[in-house]
């Protein structure tokens, strides 16, 4: 008789476990995430002492191309710092908002240098969502009055392109 019901906690016990887990799948996959980030290394480069004539020329943008629930995404023409090491990526998706942070991993170089970064972001929202971007320091901290770009996407319009600088 002890054996049937050890037998009996046992299966519900595996239940409630393959049950939890594939909620926690669920739940993960659901919010949207980076993948296959790379950057094309330093384009062109500059002294700080001559940034301000760099700014006037600099036009960069940042776009998204929507392919289902995958956007390829590509940001032009950063202005980093020469020692940036990578450029990285976080997202952040909460009840239809997204926040982009770009950011480089180094931050101590006298020089600057010009950037392209791409990416793909998967499990993008079905409905729009507000699109909020920043640039945040080493370490992908940002202030948030700092904010480079925000504004509502649509996927239907298959493609957005942004200036961001």
């Amino acid at each position: 008789m002890k054996h049937p019901i050890i037998l009996i906690i046992a299966i519900n016990l595996a239940a409630i476990a393959l049950s939890s887990c594939s909620s926690m799948e669920d739940a993960v996959m659901q919010n949207p995430y980076i993948s296959y980030l790379e950057n094309t290394g330093c384009l062109s480069h500059w002294d700080t002492d001559n940034a301000e004539s760099r700014s006037e020329v600099n036009k960069g943008s940042f776009e998204m191309l929507f392919e289902g629930q995958v956007a390829k995404c590509k940001f032009t023409s950063l202005d980093y710092p020469c020692d940036y090491e990578q450029v990285n990526v976080k997202i952040a998706y909460n009840e239809g908002g997204m926040i982009l942070i770009e950011y480089p991993t180094a931050d101590k170089a006298d020089c600057r240098c010009e950037i392209d970064a791409s990416f793909t972001i998967e499990n993008i929202p079905q409905n729009d969502f507000i699109l909020k971007i920043y640039h945040g320091d080493t370490h992908g901290n940002y202030n948030i009055d700092n904010l480079k770009y925000e504004g509502r996407i649509n996927q239907t319009e298959g493609k957005i392109v942004i200036p961001y600088r």
